[in-house]
């Protein structure tokens, strides 16, 4: 039996997510460092919030500039920055 939120007991047993494979373009921790070096040299001193890939295949770095604004800089494979888009507070 498991404990429900309400505190009643069930016989149902938990769910197991499905396992599901990384996708073929996922970053690795030295390509994600790559990526972020490529973004910070656009924007010195800014912070790394996360890198990620985009739905078009391009890395996405997202970055806190020194001043709070939220910044948005999408990298090529080739770790070409294509410029920046800074996101609305």
């Amino acid at each position: 039996m498991t404990q429900t939120p309400t505190g009643r007991r069930s016989r149902r047993r938990p769910r197991a997510l499905p396992l599901t494979p990384p996708p073929a373009d996922a970053l690795d921790a030295d390509l994600a460092v790559r990526v972020a070096a490529a973004a910070l040299a656009e924007h010195p001193g800014a912070t790394i919030d996360r890198v990620e890939v985009d739905g078009e295949g391009r890395y996405a770095a997202h970055l806190v500039t020194w001043f709070g604004q939220q910044v948005v800089v999408p990298v090529d494979r080739d770790l070409t920055v294509m410029g920046w888009t800074a996101l609305a507070r």
